[in-house]
């Protein structure tokens, strides 16, 4: 992990030639998730959203031919000469994991076929929340590398969760990525602090649910039901899994 120490409000890029950006990423994505359909949960808009945003970045960086289609060019660390490639890379990886969260969604639940592509969604999600993390080590200011360690944490953690599978290393990404905002939460301006609290709670289910899968909680069902009830995009990978976790039960009665 890197180091908790986090850039004075006042400082910023020093060096011309390796300039440093900074991204309030859990910020930034509150307020484009609240503003654009996770209000109220709409994930299909919010995954449209981010194809739009990306369209107009994608546009402003000349990273287009004909007709404004994408050009597949990878974007390295040499290729982060200004902030607007880290929000790609970023709302690259929101889109995929909106993309998953909206097959996660329907009615009766994803069949095989959908959940095999939900969890496709959510290894693309990774793969970009982990080069996220990975160019703002090298081209952001500390906090913004210190946010994009967590989201990556968050996301790999989303992902263990959904195949039901690694429930320790589960459990050791979402712990990861609380400590960090618990760390960041101390500092900043009033607005970061709550988000960065607000954050720590909706972990805090996905971390009791990975104690209570490996053995290591007393939790009780009742008490699942309960944390349940909490609201917040951060939280609807969980509350699905407390729905297949109830149907599985449902079935395993009926069965007898």
């Amino acid at each position: 992990m890197a180091s908790m120490e986090v850039d004075s409000a006042n400082s910023n890029t020093s060096d011309p030639d390796n300039p440093r950006f900074s991204v309030n990423v859990l910020q930034l994505l509150k307020s484009a998730q609240m503003q654009h359909g996770l209000r109220h949960g709409d994930y299909t808009r919010y995954r449209r959203y981010c194809t739009a945003r990306l369209r107009r970045l994608y546009k402003s960086l000349k990273f287009t031919h004909g007709r404004g289609k994408y050009a597949k060019r990878a974007i390295t660390q040499s290729t982060v000469s200004e902030v607007r490639y880290l929000h790609v890379v970023l709302y690259t990886a929101e889109r995929a994991w909106s993309h998953a969260m909206e097959k996660r969604q329907l009615p009766d639940g994803p069949n095989p076929r959908q959940r095999i592509y939900l969890i496709g969604r959510l290894r693309k999600a990774v793969k970009w929340a982990t080069l996220f993390a990975q160019l703002c080590a090298s081209k952001g200011d500390s906090k913004t590398s210190l946010e994009a360690e967590a989201y990556a944490s968050y996301m790999t953690g989303n992902l263990l969760f959904e195949q039901d599978q690694n429930w320790d290393t589960a459990l050791l990404n979402f712990k990861r990525a609380r400590a960090v905002y618990e760390e960041l939460g101390k500092v900043g301006d009033l607005e970061n602090q709550v988000l960065c609290r607000e954050r720590v709670e909706e972990l805090e289910p996905s971390i009791r649910y990975c104690l209570h899968k490996i053995g290591k909680s007393n939790l009780q069902a009742s008490e699942l039901l309960h944390i349940g009830e909490m609201e917040g995009p951060a939280l609807d990978l969980f509350k699905a899994k407390l729905e297949v976790d109830r149907q599985r039960t449902v079935s395993a009665i009926e069965r007898t």
